[in-house]
């Protein structure tokens, strides 16, 4: 917190007449945002930091009053929908996408219908993903005060409490991020090009982060039976479901939040996140004990690299077939 105050204290005051310098710290401050994201956010949103609520709510109002986000939508998204009914059809909001009739931008899952200009995905969704905290501060609203429901999700009305954190919130964020810098004298031109910086770093970085633990050809895409029910063991759909990559790497574990440890996060969803990499090998070994399939990327690289080639197939399934050569240079190693 002190590291993004000072960075945002030089973008504002101190480089406020130099783009370049101005441009260069804002680069730093995204990437403080989000490393505390994915580490105070992150944990507090499983309520793994300590065991009083109140620290929860402390800590998680990161979200609300730094990254102008609501926690109480990213609970019920996050916690509430995706752990839960990971990669689940119809269950997971992380996963969701538009109704038939209204096709979505992106066909990530086998039972969306084909169309054409899905032939191209690959090249443009990844640009996209860049939109991701324009797109959340904007959907946040109509979920609590239109749709009540994210996704699947019913989302339940905000205590006086939640409420407060959510305006509150609002209003300390805008404050901060645009009030006090047009005060400071920055051009109105330069601080929406560096919020929009700002936001496309944050965006790229946590969307990616997210997409290649899940969205791949590597891992299953569960569906229920005509009761809405999946005859499988919970803690072997979350294996299933999950790719890790990088493992062995500190650098990533750390640039990551540790979230490249994913199947031990999502097997112990409620500890702690420096204590992933304590717990993979123990889930690697006990994949290996019971022949369950561990999905597993050595780079990051690689990882990225399933997630596009997903998009890729299932942007072109019905329109050609994959030689066994384009397979199995994408293919992520298995353990």
């Amino acid at each position: 917190l002190t590291a993004i105050f000072s960075l945002w204290y030089l973008q504002t005051f101190v480089y406020c007449d130099h783009l370049i310098g101005c441009t260069i710290v804002t680069f730093w401050l995204a990437l403080f945002l989000t490393l505390g994201h994915l580490n105070v956010t992150h944990d507090c949103s499983h309520f793994s930091v300590t065991n009083k609520p109140w620290v929860w709510h402390l800590l998680g109002s990161w979200h609300d009053f730094i990254n102008g986000t609501s926690e109480y939508v990213w609970i019920h998204q996050h916690t509430l929908g995706h752990h839960p009914y990971t990669n689940v059809d119809e269950a997971d909001p992380d996963i969701v996408t538009a109704a038939k009739e209204v096709p979505d931008l992106r066909r990530i899952k086998d039972t969306q219908t084909w169309l054409p200009r899905y032939f191209h995905q690959h090249l443009y969704m990844p640009f996209l993903y860049g939109l991701l905290a324009a797109k959340t501060r904007i959907q946040e609203f109509f979920i609590l005060f239109f749709y009540k429901n994210n996704g699947p999700v019913r989302v339940t009305r905000p205590s006086t409490v939640h409420w407060f954190l959510f305006f509150g919130g609002k209003i300390f964020y805008y404050t901060y991020r645009i009030l006090i810098p047009l005060l400071a004298g920055m051009p109105v031109w330069q601080l929406l090009f560096l919020v929009f910086v700002c936001d496309v770093f944050t965006s790229y970085y946590l969307a990616l982060i997210f997409q290649v633990s899940h969205v791949n050809s590597n891992v299953e895409w569960p569906l229920p039976d005509e009761n809405k029910v999946i005859n499988a063991d919970w803690w072997e759909l979350q294996i299933q479901t999950t790719q890790d990559y990088s493992t062995d790497s500190w650098f990533v574990t750390f640039m990551t939040g540790a979230l490249n440890h994913q199947t031990a996060h999502h097997v112990f969803p409620f500890v702690a996140q420096c204590y992933l990499p304590i717990v993979t090998p123990i889930v690697k070994k006990t994949c290996e004990d019971f022949g369950i399939k561990y999905n597993y990327c050595g780079t990051f690289w690689d990882a990225l690299s399933s997630h596009v080639w997903h998009l890729k197939r299932l942007g072109r399934v019905d329109k050609q077939e994959y030689s066994s050569h384009e397979v199995s240079v994408l293919k992520q190693k298995t353990y």
